[in-house]
């Protein structure tokens, strides 16, 4: 095990055992390359589970990219949700999301960078990560904002995300090799 994953709960496959598995369920194995896929493998049908729901809010959205990366990016630093963060600091900038867009959803409620949209998004996600739900006078805002197809998906992106953060934080799942934490200035949330 290298340094970088002395850190995980639960060890993480070796390259063939992942690929074998990945083969078993039918996926690509060179798409299950990155640390969270070597350890859910260990459970194949769960890997499989997984990875068909996030492939399908990453690869099948209607929601913007941008609306989609500053909710996961949100989530990851409300949660403090470190290799939440740092693959979708790489995620949204390949796809093209301004980093300081992203840098801004740190303290979204004091920047200019969001219009209302953006802001009631952000309000749920936080609503959300405190809660459990979104509370009804938000709820209210985004039924003006977003269509019943656009609700339904950015309320499965939160949900979705919002577990996957949970996930990666109780089983410590480690940044890839060579990947910083806290990207791009290694600034990390206050934690409670």
């Amino acid at each position: 095990m290298s340094d970088a994953h002395r850190g995980a709960r639960l060890p993480l496959l070796d390259q063939a055992a992942a690929e074998a598995a990945a083969e078993k369920i039918g996926i690509d194995p060179k798409y299950l390359v990155q640390p969270i896929w070597t350890m859910l493998l260990a459970r194949p049908k769960y890997a499989k589970a997984v990875y068909e729901v996030l492939t399908d809010l990453l690869f099948r959205s209607t929601l913007p990219v941008r609306l989609r990366e500053l909710l996961i990016m949100r989530i990851g630093w409300a949660t403090a949700a470190e290799f939440e963060w740092a693959q979708h600091w790489q995620v949204a900038t390949r796809a093209g999301v301004d980093p300081d867009d992203l840098l801004a959803v740190r303290d979204w409620r004091t920047s200019d960078r969001f219009d209302e949209p953006d802001r009631a998004a952000l309000a749920a996600v936080d609503e959300v990560v405190a809660e459990g739900e979104i509370g009804d006078a938000t709820w209210g805002v985004l039924r003006t904002l977003y269509s019943e197809s656009e609700l339904l998906e950015l309320v499965a992106v939160i949900a979705t995300w919002h577990y996957v953060s949970v996930l990666v934080r109780n089983l410590r799942v480690p940044l890839d090799e060579g990947m910083s934490a806290w990207p791009p200035d290694g600034r990390e949330p206050q934690r409670p």
